[in-house]
């Protein structure tokens, strides 16, 4: 008996995930212009900052970022998602410098908007990072940081990912 109500009980579990994952399919994949392999140059240079490759995870409902400079030992990772209790994207980012940032935000006219406005320290500063896929087909990052709670905004890097040959 036990046996068939754990049976059920899973079977249950993947109807819903299968409902949910179908009803949010545009939400999931609102990130998708991101995936790739990419060089990130400084925006408006050709001069090359770093390498990333942005990958689908978790049947296609997560990203996963792997970015490192290409002049020096900085890393970083980051992982992203939609949250539909949240209606919101979340990203959740770590390197090797112990910069942790917990990013909220939307897809709003075509770019991804995230801050930490929520959570952030505003002792420290606030981030808000702005990717959007050019005509080209790059993507530009724009990261800015407010060290006067949101009043206003420096930008800190802005870089352009440019696809490798080796891109998907």
């Amino acid at each position: 008996m036990k046996k068939l109500i754990f049976f059920l009980f899973i079977l249950l579990a993947q109807q819903t995930m299968a409902q949910q994952t179908k009803h949010l399919k545009n939400e999931y994949h609102q990130f998708d212009f991101w995936l790739g392999k990419w060089d990130v140059y400084i925006y408006g240079t050709d001069t090359l900052a770093g390498k990333s490759h942005i990958e689908s995870i978790i049947d296609s409902v997560g990203l996963q970022e792997n970015y490192s400079v290409v002049n020096g030992k900085y890393t970083g990772k980051s992982f992203n998602k939609y949250n539909p209790e949240k209606k919101r994207w979340e990203q959740y980012w770590i390197d090797n410098s112990g910069l942790t940032l917990f990013l909220t935000g939307s897809f709003i006219n075509g770019k991804m908007i995230l801050d930490d406005t929520e959570y952030g320290d505003s002792k420290k500063g606030l981030n808000q990072i702005v990717w959007e896929k050019m005509e080209n087909g790059s993507v530009r990052q724009t990261w800015n940081v407010s060290n006067d709670k949101g009043k206003t905004w420096s930008t800190v890097f802005d870089g352009e990912y440019k696809r490798t040959d080796e891109s998907e």
